[in-house]
Formats: structure tokens, sequence, C-alpha cells
């Protein structure tokens, strides 16, 4: 087996250690216990959360897709593959996105692929600009949260830069062959005149971003409704703290099955300072995760026939080949 094939089964394994090592920390026992006692009405508003997460998602998704999937549609989309990365190894959940737009119409992997990138990026702004709001909770400091924001934003604005430049470079050379070289380049560049278009419309570039902020404060509240569920009434700037560094935690591909480990070792690391009991913290980690991912069976199980549906009722956008 060469490294290239062997480095993801390492990743992996690394991940199934952490995740055990933090289960023999947390006790499988307390972790049942926790979820036993989560009152049904937190279950309840916790669950209508992840609905109204996904379905901001949704709408996010529908703007940057420049109105070629409509809101519902897009909500659909997003339920069925938040499962693919709940509980799929190494991040590759996220790929789930390109057949899953192919089925509701929006064909072309690069097309899904340059959405993913910008979804991920809006995350990524989204979560350094509520670490602002965190730090000043927590009596931190809000200007070097709001530094690192900016320099975030600097640096994509660079990546774009550099990236027009190589794709001008390689149109050059692809417009005069054929097969998939042309195909892949017409389909480039109707994705970049896309999300040219929405960049350059303040409502849909701004409706976007405030999609994310939603999404991360909904995800926000999620968390302390089921804390509180459980008798856990922690302080709600720690808890935006904890999940922080759990989306940190998460993003990292050392994952055996779905985010289970890497998420809980962000959301431990992040309430470290806080003086609470270690073993509780990771145990509640666990405990709410198990509730995310149910939730989003649960989405995804009413999301998926509507999405079939869907795609028989309304015309099938045409688009070019992957």
């Amino acid at each position: 087996m060469t490294r290239r094939r062997l480095a993801p089964w390492l990743l992996a394994a690394v991940g199934a250690a952490l995740a055990v090592a933090l289960l023999a920390v947390a006790e499988p026992g307390r972790i049942a216990d926790l979820v036993r006692r989560t009152s049904w009405d937190a279950v309840l508003l916790a669950l209508g959360l992840q609905a109204a997460v996904t379905a901001t998602r949704g709408v996010r998704l529908a703007l940057l897709a420049g109105g070629r999937l409509s809101p519902v549609r897009a909500s659909a989309v997003v339920a069925v593959s938040q499962v693919a990365t709940a509980l799929l190894p190494w991040r590759v959940g996220e790929l789930a996105l390109l057949p899953l737009l192919r089925t509701a119409g929006l064909p072309g992997n690069l097309r899904a692929l340059s959405l993913l990138l910008a979804q991920r990026a809006l995350d990524l702004a989204a979560v350094l600009a509520w670490s602002v709001v965190a730090a000043a909770a927590l009596g931190g400091s809000p200007v070097a949260a709001a530094l690192a924001l900016a320099a975030l934003l600097a640096a994509g604005w660079v990546a774009v830069r550099l990236g027009e430049g190589v794709l001008q470079r390689r149109a050059a050379r692809w417009r005069r062959a054929g097969g998939w070289r042309r195909r892949s380049l017409r389909q480039v560049l109707e994705t970049r005149r896309e999300l040219r278009t929405a960049a350059r419309s303040p409502w849909r570039l701004g409706g976007a971003a405030a999609c994310s902020l939603l999404a991360w404060g909904g995800l926000w509240a999620l968390m302390v409704t089921l804390l509180r569920g459980m008798g856990l009434p922690w302080p709600a700037g720690a808890v935006l703290l904890g999940v922080l560094g759990a989306a940190l935690g998460s993003s990292l591909p050392i994952n055996a099955v779905g985010s289970f480990g890497s998420m809980e070792a962000g959301w431990t690391a992040a309430m470290a300072p806080f003086a609470l009991p270690t073993a509780e913290v990771v145990a509640a980690g666990f405990a709410t995760h198990l509730w995310s991912v149910l939730f989003a069976l649960l989405l995804a199980l009413g999301a998926a026939p509507f999405l079939r549906l869907r795609r028989r009722d309304e015309p099938r956008t045409p688009g070019p080949p992957a």
C-alpha cells in the first residue's frame, strides 16, 4: 500500500484512538445518563433549532447558486448532506453535495465543489466573527479576534486574485483543446460567472453572510438548550467558546466515524479555562453530539422523499456535463 493510500487510514486510526480515549475519560455510563435525563421540552426546542439552522443554510446555498435552486430544495439538499457529514470519516461526507445537487437539478462536479468551498469560507468567517463576540463576553480581547477576521478576509481576497490568474492562464490553453478539458473549462467559467454575480449583488452576498452568522448563532442556542435540558446551566459565553472549539476540532481530518472524537476534543480544549469538571465536559460533548446526529437523521428522513418528489414535479435546470 502506497503512502498516499495509507495516510487516510492512519488518520482514521488516530481519530478512533482519540474517540476511545475521550470515551474512557467521559465514561459511557455518564454519557448515557446525560442523554436519558435531557428534558423533552429541551429536545423538541433543540430539534426546532436544528431545523431552523438547516433551513438557514439552505437559503444560503440557494443564494450562492444564483437562483438555480429554490430555498426549499436547497434546504433538502443541506438536510441530507448533513447526515453524510455526521457519519462518514475524513470529512468526505461533505462531498455528498455533488450527487445531491445533481439530483436536485444542478449538475456539474466543479460547480458543486465551488459552492462547497464558498460555503466553507463563509462558515470560517462566521466562526471568527462569533469569536469576537465570545472574546467580548468573556472579558478577552475582541480586538485580537477582529484582527484575525480581517486577516482571513484579506487572505481570501489574495486567494481569489491568485485563482483568477491561474484560471486565465489555463483558459488560454484549454480553449483550443477538446473533450473533457473544454467541458470543464466551460463549467468553471460558468461557475465563476455565477459567483461573481452573487458577489456583485449586495443583498445576495450580504444575505449569504447573514445566513452563516445566523446558522452558527442557532447552533450556539441549540447547545445551550440541550445543556440546560441536561441540568448543566453553564455560562452562555463559555458554551459559545466550546461550540467554536468543537467546530475547529471537527474540521480536522482525523475522524473514524463522522467527527466523533475530534469534535469532543475541540469542545473540551475550548472549555478548559472555565474550571469545569473535565469528565463532565467531555460527556456533555458526546451527549449533545449524539442528539445532533439523531436530529440530523430525522430531518434527512423528512427531506429525502421531498427532494425526490420535487425532482419529478419541477423541470430540471440544464447545465454543462461534469
